[in-house]
């Protein structure tokens, strides 16, 4: 047992261990501030805005039209994460996910195609099949349908996208050129 000879001394041994549990309490507090404030970013749920809904894109002739204007380049559309695509006979739109890594996949005007920054993977402009691996399958499609006004409406669900294996399907076109 500590004796303590004069009052004094006894005032200072607990004032030592007061400053000595105040800092303990204080960095535990700290460090418990710190990891709450990495931790709370990745609990909150992000909202994907466009994706999964229906996304106007113009009518036929318009888009058409455009493609005719720029050499059948690509339309991006942001809000649903997908390009409009001039396929042999008619419109495709294809989601800008890759099939390897699911990397956002830009159009290249430099190459004339899309090409995946994440690991090269490279897909035609017109069909949005793999040129170039380690994709495994072409990008995937979404649903396009004509509205009564004459809009097309594309669907950005992406749990009812168009899967694909290696092979153009003309078949999978919904909007046709005629």
């Amino acid at each position: 047992m500590l004796r303590l000879g004069t009052p004094t001394e006894a005032v200072r041994h607990w004032r030592r261990r007061a400053i000595l549990r105040s800092g303990f309490l204080g960095a535990v507090g700290l460090a418990a501030t710190e990891i709450t404030a990495l931790v709370a970013p990745f609990i909150r749920v992000n909202r994907i805005e466009g994706l999964g809904k229906p996304v106007a894109v113009g009518t036929k002739v318009q888009v058409l039209e455009v493609f005719s204007s720029t050499n059948d380049r690509p339309i991006l559309f942001r809000e649903g994460r997908f390009f409009l695509l001039h396929a042999p006979g008619g419109i495709i739109a294809a989601y800008r996910k890759c099939t390897h890594l699911g990397c956002a996949v830009p159009w290249s005007d430099a190459e004339d195609r899309f090409h995946c920054p994440c690991h090269s993977s490279e897909y035609d402009k017109h069909t949005a099949i793999v040129l170039r691996i380690p994709a495994p399958k072409p990008l995937q499609l979404f649903h396009i349908t004509e509205s009564a006004e004459g809009q097309l409406i594309v669907d950005t669900n992406p749990l009812r996208v168009i899967d694909r294996t290696g092979e153009w399907d003309p078949s999978v076109i919904e909007i046709t050129d005629t």
